[in-house]
């Protein structure tokens, strides 16, 4: 009995000694994961192995091109036209991430794959279920440091660089943020293939917002002008971003020639007529907890980080009792991100009737824009700003803050009622109430704009692409074209000096030596 009691506490002991271990173990996992994809870490990992792996995609280009030229002297490539247009497309954004950029370079090239044109993508990420023979997730890449679910292409890779120097392309789009863009535009300069950029992301901003050590931010948008911004401005075609005042902001407005608007759309799902006639009222008491039309719905769908300015609204929805402008309903939030647990927290200590839904697949969104009575931003970072078109599309009125983006695409289609001045909390509360009662605005004066439409425009904007570069195009093809001649001219006047060296002069000279031998040299000599 004495040693039964005795060996009961070492035993109990294993267990938590167990647990220990693992939580320890998990611990340093997690600590392993955050230095990993530490910021600081990854600029360093980057600066140190982009220059050697770049060395390499270069080697690898001209190798393909030397190949290519040895193709042409065998006539084997013989560069004819085609109907349809050959078009490569380099990004960091593709599904399964679902921020803008993302959803808009799928939805444009499904829609250019639908008219027939050959479209080669190459990325950082693709949905597995949906890849094709024409889709390339090859680009080296690592982790977003700020969006753990994103990846960044450091470098080209050996792939693309060989599918640059070794295939013919009608245009190549290069979407931007991208760290890859130096190489792609130095080959294709060198090549005169046109390259659209297109560029989606304020840099400045969101450097500065999350990363607060100056000289790093400094550091880091130098680099990325060096090696990504400044080469588009040099060597690209045509540059577009999603408004013309994002676009002379990021770009310059000396570019204004070369800037253009890339267009925007969004799927056909995101209509106002509802899936079923019970829609409606089963998604309000689903996913927002209400059953009845008197309570108002405010959605807000965003990434949840502090760019956004998520937290922005909740004054509105604080008591005036408690020094709030007291709009009384239910706040959904749709999204995940760093701030989301902040934003919990700070949605408790107000006692605001707030329901946070994480992230919502993108072909889920139309029905709670169908369902909720109002749609609210309060980001100031957006160049587009999709979500407010998709909530518009599917009849909810969407109120948006005044600043030079939205102003270029809403101020002639939406009432200036659903609009405010982000610093005013007031004029944020009296919009939201104007939105939450503005359905019948929406119902006679429709918007639409499909991500078809957008694509048939964005191959007009590859058209002038094409066009402006065609004088470069035809000089490269004739001197090509001379050159070719000229060295297979070359290579068969060697190959013939080397056949008459090495054959017919020995044949001649034994021939000769055979008659002086034979005697009979005398016949040939005239009498």
């Amino acid at each position: 009995m004495g040693q039964e009691r005795a060996l009961k506490p070492v035993s109990s002991m294993a267990p938590a000694a167990e647990e220990h271990s693992e939580d320890f173990g998990h611990r340093f996992s997690c600590w392993i994961a955050a230095v990993r994809t530490h910021y600081l870490v990854l600029l360093g990992f980057t600066v140190t192995f982009y220059f050697p792996r770049l060395y390499l995609s270069y080697c690898v280009f001209f190798l393909a091109q030397t190949l290519r030229l040895i193709a042409r002297l065998a006539g084997v490539a013989s560069g004819r036209p085609v109907a349809n247009r050959r078009i490569l497309v380099i990004t960091d954004y593709l599904p399964p991430q679902t921020h803008g950029i993302a959803i808009r370079t799928a939805a444009y090239v499904k829609a250019m794959r639908a008219h027939g044109h050959e479209v080669i993508v190459f990325s950082t990420a693709c949905e597995t279920a949906k890849e094709t023979s024409f889709d390339h997730p090859n680009i080296p890449a690592v982790v977003n440091p700020f969006n753990l679910s994103n990846r960044i292409g450091y470098n080209p890779g050996v792939k693309l660089a060989w599918f640059l120097g070794a295939h013919t392309w009608d245009v190549v789009h290069l979407v931007y943020p991208s760290l890859i863009g130096c190489f792609v535009l130095s080959v294709c300069s060198w090549r005169r293939i046109p390259v659209y950029c297109s560029h989606h992301v304020e840099m400045q901003m969101f450097g500065h917002k999350h990363v607060k050590v100056k000289p790093i931010v400094e550091f880091g948008l130098f680099m990325y002008n060096l090696i990504g911004k400044w080469p588009a401005l040099r060597w690209g075609t045509l540059n577009s971003a999603p408004t013309l005042c994002f676009a002379r902001e990021h770009c310059g407005a000396q570019y204004e020639d070369r800037l253009r608007r890339i267009p925007s759309g969004t799927h056909d799902v995101f209509r106002p007529e509802p899936d079923t006639a019970t829609e409606r009222r089963d998604v309000r008491l689903a996913r927002f907890g209400v059953d009845d039309e008197t309570t108002k719905v405010t959605l807000m769908v965003q990434r949840l980080s502090g760019e956004k300015g998520t937290d922005r609204i909740f004054p509105a929805f604080v008591s005036k009792e408690a020094g709030g402008c007291g709009i009384e309903g239910v706040l959904a939030i749709a999204g995940d991100g760093p701030s989301k647990a902040f934003l919990e927290e700070q949605a408790r200590n107000l006692r605001l009737r707030v329901v946070f839904l994480g992230n919502v697949p993108h072909r889920d969104l139309p029905k709670l824009y169908r369902a909720a009575d109002c749609f609210v931003t309060m980001s100031l970072s957006e160049t587009f700003g999709l979500t407010s078109l998709e909530a518009v599309m599917c009849g909810c009125p969407a109120v948006m803050p005044f600043c030079a983006v939205f102003n270029e695409i809403w101020d002639e289609r939406l009432p200036k009622t659903w609009r405010y001045n982000i610093e005013s909390v007031n004029e944020l509360a009296a919009a939201i109430s104007a939105g939450t009662n503005g359905r019948r605005f929406l119902e006679e004066h429709p918007v639409r704009m499909t991500w078809k439409m957008a694509a048939d425009e964005l191959l007009e904007q590859y058209e002038d692409c094409i066009q402006r570069n065609i004088k470069n195009r035809q000089f490269v093809r004739e001197t090509v074209t001379f050159m070719d001649h000229c060295l297979r001219v070359a290579i068969c006047t060697v190959c013939a000096t080397l056949i008459l060296q090495r054959y017919y002069l020995p044949t001649l000279r034994r021939f000769g030596k055979l008659i002086e031998q034979s005697g009979v040299q005398g016949l040939f000599v005239p009498r």
